[in-house]
Parts: structure tokens; sequence; C-alpha cells
């Protein structure tokens, strides 16, 4: 087995072939450490009889910041690792030394309006999807030497997952319609997904892979041509019993009164009704987190359960529908179930995440080979100098 990078959160991992290693990224310890600083600087000036004797006093300026950072995507370069990381609504691309932690990290680009949300690299260029904050995306390519960065695709869409073919002369995505209503808002939807290659001497765009029935996400182009991806059903299948929910009707709706009062009695005394146990509301909403993953809102906790009642232990919070396939002179075959993302190795293997575990697979055979807390992105050292082969005639 290859090596092979991922993210972790806000973390940075590495399996050499035998073991895990973690890695900080930097720009996300600064920016904390930086929020903390700034609290700090503020308890003087907002907090304490001085600020009251002024005027100046400011509780809301004592709290401390909530901070929300992520790894979106990393690449390897050699011995070190590209990656992208979001904070706050600030995102960048760094070029990390693994050889030595304490080393700076190498700034790339840096934006304030836009996310960085995939790489992939050939040569000194990136591949990369531009997240614009309006549910909208875009392709581009980014050069690591010079921070030049162009934007080839736009429109209403959600251009994402970028990656260059195996001749390194179009680059393939996959592309969702945004979902609006009359008046232009986003209905938190989107069309089936389609698998495109954007030519790169030409511009030129082509369908490649399109089902009103299925979304074709995260497309990769093996060296024999062979076309990987994500498929997942555009419709999710309701589940549950029609007749239980009837009979639970008076049950919800007593609940929903109950909850009502615990909301009511917490807002007015910030205590439980109950003087024992973890607060009601906080723990429902840990167990219904929400995360957005390839234009796809999944609840994770919900998801775990549902994967847990599964044979397969081994099981994380990505939905069992979302299959690994791999497309090849008109034939489909099913790789794995529950992946969200996925890295192509040179022996054939294929490395892939289920969001919470990441697994090798080779010849129908799948080992997991790691344990993460959220994984969504896995990459290893591929080869650029390879040959061209006919991806259309798939």
């Amino acid at each position: 087995m290859e090596k092979l990078a991922f993210c972790d959160g806000e973390k940075l991992g590495v399996f050499d072939g035998e073991n895990t290693s973690f890695f900080e990224s930097n720009y996300i310890r600064r920016y904390r450490e930086y929020a903390e600083t700034r609290t700090k600087n503020d308890e003087w000036k907002f907090g304490g009889e001085g600020a009251r004797f002024r005027g100046d006093y400011d509780r809301a300026r004592l709290k401390q910041e909530k901070i929300y950072a992520s790894v979106n995507a990393v690449q390897w370069d050699g011995e070190k690792l590209i990656y992208a990381a979001t904070v706050n609504g600030s995102s960048a691309i760094y070029r990390k030394d693994l050889s030595d932690e304490k080393a700076a990290e190498e700034h790339i680009i840096s934006s304030s309006d836009e996310s960085f949300c995939s790489l992939h690299r050939v040569g000194n260029l990136l591949a990369v999807t531009i997240e614009h904050g309006d549910a909208t995306s875009s392709i581009g390519t980014l050069d690591c030497a010079t921070a030049e960065l162009k934007t080839l695709t736009d429109g209403d869409s959600r251009d994402a997952n970028a990656v260059f073919s195996s001749g390194a002369d179009a680059i393939l995505f996959d592309t969702m319609g945004v979902g609006r209503t009359s008046d232009g808002e986003f209905t938190g939807k989107y069309t089936p997904a389609a698998v495109c290659s954007l030519d790169l001497n030409t511009l030129e765009i082509k369908e490649i892979l399109q089902d009103g029935k299925y979304s074709y996400v995260h497309p990769k182009q093996a060296k024999d041509g062979a076309l990987y991806c994500i498929r997942r059903p555009a419709k999710a299948k309701r589940r549950g019993n029609v007749f239980l929910d009837i009979l639970l009707i008076p049950f919800r709706i007593l609940q929903a009164i109950v909850m009502f009062i615990q909301y009511f009695v917490i807002a007015m005394t910030g205590k439980s009704l109950t003087s024992e146990g973890d607060n009601p509301a906080k723990g429902r909403e840990q167990n219904s987190r929400k995360l957005f993953v390839d234009g796809n809102f999944i609840e994770a906790e919900k998801e775990m359960k549902r994967n847990r009642k599964q044979k397969d232990a081994d099981y994380g919070f990505i939905p069992r529908s979302w299959e690994l396939i791999r497309i090849f002179q008109g034939k489909t075959e099913t790789i794995k179930s529950g992946v969200c993302d996925f890295a192509l190795c040179r022996d054939g293997g294929v490395y892939c995440t289920n969001g919470r575990r990441i697994f090798y697979v080779s010849e129908g055979v799948s080992k997991k080979i790691a344990e993460t807390e959220k994984c969504l992105c896995v990459a290893t050292a591929e080869n650029s100098d390879r040959k061209t082969y006919d991806l259309f005639g798939l």
C-alpha cells in the first residue's frame, strides 16, 4: 500500500502503509491563538469596575469567539502536503513540511470572500473548487508558484470536485444546478449531479455521465482509462411506517408541548426542568447535527444509527446508498457502499472513507486502515506522467 494523506476535521492525517500520524494545521492554530489573545486584551477594556465607571462595559465583547474550522482538502507535493482550510469564513491554501513540525507553513493563497474546497495536483498546477457562498461554486486552476488563480466555469450551478484527467489535458468535475424559488432564494436542493469534462486547450465542456435517477460525484480516471465516481440516488428513499406515524401523532403533540415548556423554563431560568442530566435541547441539537457533504445535508447521528444496524461493524455517517463505482468499456462495477471520497492507488487498489473510517479496497477485499472523527477527503501521491486515454468511449 502506498502512502495516504487525509483530512480529519481540523487535522491532517498521514498513513505510511503501516502507521497513522496526525498533524496540526498551523493556520487554524494561529487563528485560535489570535482569537484568544484578542479576548484577553478586551477584558480590561470592556470588563471590570473600570469599564463600568467609564461606561465601556460590554458583556458581549468578553465572550470567547466561536471558531468554526476545518481542513477541506489535501494533496501530496513530494514529502510535503498542500492543504486547503476554512476558518470562520476565511479560506487559505498552505504547503506544510511534514519533516519539520516547527517550520513555518508556506502560504500560497487566501480569500475572505471564497472558500477552497477541493484540490488535485499535477506538477505545479492545482485543480481547485472555489465556493462562492451563495450555493454556487466554480472550478479553476491555481499556479502554486505564482498564486495565479483562474476560474474556468461559472453560472448558477455547483461545479465541484475538480481533478485532472489521466493525460492532464482535461479537468473532470461534477456539476449540479441550483434549485431556487421564484424570488431567487436557494431552496436547499440541487438537480442530480452529472460528470463533465473541460478541455484545457479549447475550454470546451462535455457532459460524459448523467442519469436523472442518480447523482454522480467525485469523478477520477484510472491509468487504464476506467472512470471511478460515487453514485447516489437523486432522491432519498422515504424511511418509516405510515401507520406507525399516524399512531404516534398524539405522543408527538404531547412531546411538542413538553419541549415548549422546557425551552421556556430554560430561557427564563437558565436551568432544565429536571435537576439532573444534560440540557435536553443541547443533547438533541448534537444528535441531529447536520453536515453538508457534496451538496447534501446529512444528519450524521441518525445515519450512524441506521448504519450501526448493518452487519458491517465499521460503520460511518455516510448513507450506504452512496456507492463507489467503476465504469469501464460500458460495464459498471460497485466497489464499496457508504463512501464520500476515495483515492486511486498505483497498484490498482482504492483508498476510501465513510466519514469515520478509512479503508483500502483491492480485488474485492476491504481492509480498515484508520479511524477518524470526520474524514471527508483522502489523497494519494499520484504520478502526473501518464498517457492520455479516450474518456468519452466509456
